[in-house]
């Protein structure tokens, strides 16, 4: 280092340490703040690309994804293009699922940039054969408008809108309703419920479009089940998620699984399943020896099994030709394996004060038209479900129809009870003598006094074959046959009732499932039916989601009106004062803290 370098070093040092007035002092302490305000602000940027985090101070939560949802977000490593076409001139209600759909979407990218998004105007065009063309394509696309009027400068202007969302991932494309329509929800109800399922729509249709391969479930068919069209809706429901097929065993030991045999030793033979889960909706006729067989090395191998199941035969429609019948047994020959797992569907009918109602004639209008009067049956409970389960928490209470008990038997399995009926419940033991006469009799309440009855049980952990100890040495030691004694960890549901996943119609019409065409009361049968389904199939990210409760806070109109003014000058002049007076505050204080006084000394 040359003598000029040391003693520009020197010079340096010297500058910085040496004594100043009072107005540098000040001048460099605001550099060194200002200079540390910036380091500070570099520092938390700098952490922040490498660390994310926000702080919902919500009480519902509603700006904090789910487990599921950041789970999925995670595992996307390429972009995903979501086109929203709810943008544009529109009603109050539709902008604000607008602004959530945004506030959604924002909120996914946050935690993966590979979310993008836009918002396309349906209505934007200045030339309308434009307009009609882009119409054209997205009718063609399967999108449906809802066709809205409004009052604009005292002239009535019909518009449509589009409130779907477009998703493109990898050239495949996914279309998805934001509006969640329930039968007997309108208006305002519609536009809150679909907010409320907003990240469970989006996070569904993501995941279908980014997971193309799909779980299979499997319907049971070949004794007596409910044919397709009674169980369309809750097909329709499974499908968005699973790969939903229909099968009629037959007695065909491959029906099921699929029986891998060793190429080497052909005596070794590997057995897996072909379904995630299997769904046996309501059967009316007798199992074989060997379906049942089937179905038990199925659940031995891992198999999860819906069992929707009617202890006595008896419906509405016997109902319609007479006005009274007799409920006996429906003898399938599925309680006996069900017994060895844990469970047992009585052959009773559960009665319950806390029913539905259901219309009879009680006279005729001048027309002759029918006069109809709705009275409550008992045969028909309004369940509310367990709150203590995943499956059953947070949904609507579910209607069934001719419903039965369950008692638990002797299993190592863990039994849950998810559905299980009121206090006021009459218990009626096979044979029951069911008549429309009881509508119009006034039921005595002292004899609805058995307590709560389990009506849907969950059955999981390891269970014993229901035939072991029951075929011979020669099958049960068979490498041909490879009989399995004891169960991997599974699963099973156990629903007493066959009609709880039965949809219904009007004129011809589908209506959900649900949703019952006399009161017009949308039950929680679908979303039950669905959780049990994405439970057993270990899906149970997907059941908070659609549970998940967002308030919306709407403002008091009237209030509004009414205190119009003074909140404008609370908006308007408040804010400027208080900017005002902190202002004059910080210069008294600066005045007083840096002004010096100086004393003049006479000298004599």
């Amino acid at each position: 280092m040359n003598l000029k370098m040391k003693k520009s070093i020197s010079k340096f040092f010297k500058t910085i340490f040496k004594p100043t007035s009072v107005k540098a002092d000040v001048k460099r302490s605001h550099l060194l703040q200002l200079l540390l305000g910036l380091v500070t602000i570099i520092f938390i940027n700098v952490l922040g690309y490498y660390f994310f985090a926000r702080i919902d101070l919500t009480e519902e939560k509603r700006y904090s994804l789910s487990v599921s949802t950041k789970k999925l977000l995670k595992e996307i490593d390429e972009v995903v293009f979501v086109r929203c076409y709810l943008d544009g001139d529109m009603p109050a209600e539709y902008k604000a699922l607008k602004n959530e759909t945004k506030e959604m979407l924002d909120q996914f990218r946050a935690y993966n940039p590979n979310i993008e998004y836009e918002f396309v105007d349906p209505n934007g065009f200045e030339n309308r054969t434009e307009r009609d063309e882009f119409y054209r394509r997205l009718f063609e696309r399967g999108l449906s408008p809802i066709n809205i009027k409004t009052t604009k400068s005292n002239t009535q202007v019909q518009q449509y809108i589009f409130p779907y969302i477009d998703i493109v991932h990898k050239g495949r494309t996914y279309i998805a309703p934001l509006l969640s329509s329930k039968k007997g929800v309108a208006g305002e109800g519609i536009i809150a419920g679909s907010i409320e399922n907003l990240e469970y729509n989006i996070y569904s249709s993501i995941r279908s479009i980014v997971n193309a391969k799909k779980d299979k479930v499997v319907f049971l068919y070949g004794h007596g089940e409910l044919p397709v069209e009674n169980i369309y809706d809750f097909v329709s429901s499974l499908s968005e998620y699973y790969e939903v097929d229909s099968i009629t065993i037959n007695e065909k030991l491959n029906s099921l699984t699929d029986r891998i045999y060793d190429t080497v030793d052909l005596s070794k033979v590997t057995i897996e399943n072909k379904y995630k889960c299997m769904i046996v909706a309501k059967p009316t006729s007798i199992f074989s020896y060997k379906d049942l067989y089937i179905i038990d090395q199925y659940i031995m191998h891992g198999g999860k099994v819906l069992w929707l199941l009617d202890a006595l035969n008896v419906s509405m429609d016997s109902l319609q030709a007479q006005s009274s019948t007799v409920a006996i047994s429906n003898f399938t020959g599925v309680d006996d394996i069900l017994f060895r797992y844990g469970a047992k569907v009585n052959t009773n009918l559960i009665m319950d004060l806390q029913c539905a109602k259901v219309p009879i004639v009680t006279g005729q209008y001048q027309d002759n038209m029918p006069q109809m009067s709705y009275y409550p049956w008992n045969f028909f409970p309004e369940i509310h479900p367990n709150s203590n389960h995943i499956i059953s928490d947070k949904i609507s209470p579910v209607k069934m129809e001719f419903v039965s008990s369950i008692d638990t038997t002797a299993s190592q399995a863990e039994k849950t009870v998810l559905l299980y009926s009121s206090n006021g419940t009459r218990i009626m033991n096979a044979p029951v003598n069911v008549s429309l006469n009881m509508l119009k009799q006034k039921q005595d309440a002292k004899l609805f006094n058995a307590g709560s009855k389990p009506v849907a049980m969950l059955l999981e952990g390891e269970f014993v074959s229901a035939f072991k100890n029951r075929l011979t040495a020669t099958m049960e030691e068979s490498t041909q046959i490879a009989f399995k004694d004891f169960s991997d960890t599974t699963a099973m549901i156990v629903v007493a009732d066959g009609d709880i996943c039965k949809n219904d119609f009007i004129n011809g019409q589908l209506l959900p499932l649900g949703y019952d065409k006399y009161t017009r009361q949308m039950y929680g049968n679908k979303e039950f039916l669905v959780n049990c389904v994405n439970y057993l199939c270990g899906d149970v990210d997907l059941i908070p989601l659609r549970s998940r409760e967002v308030i919306m806070r709407k403002l008091d109109t009237a209030k509004i009106e009414r205190e119009r003014t003074f909140w404008q000058v609370i908006n308007v002049v408040v804010p400027v004062v208080i900017i005002l007076v902190l202002g004059l505050f910080l210069t008294i204080f600066r005045k007083k803290k840096y002004s010096r006084k100086f004393q003049i000394k006479s000298t004599k």
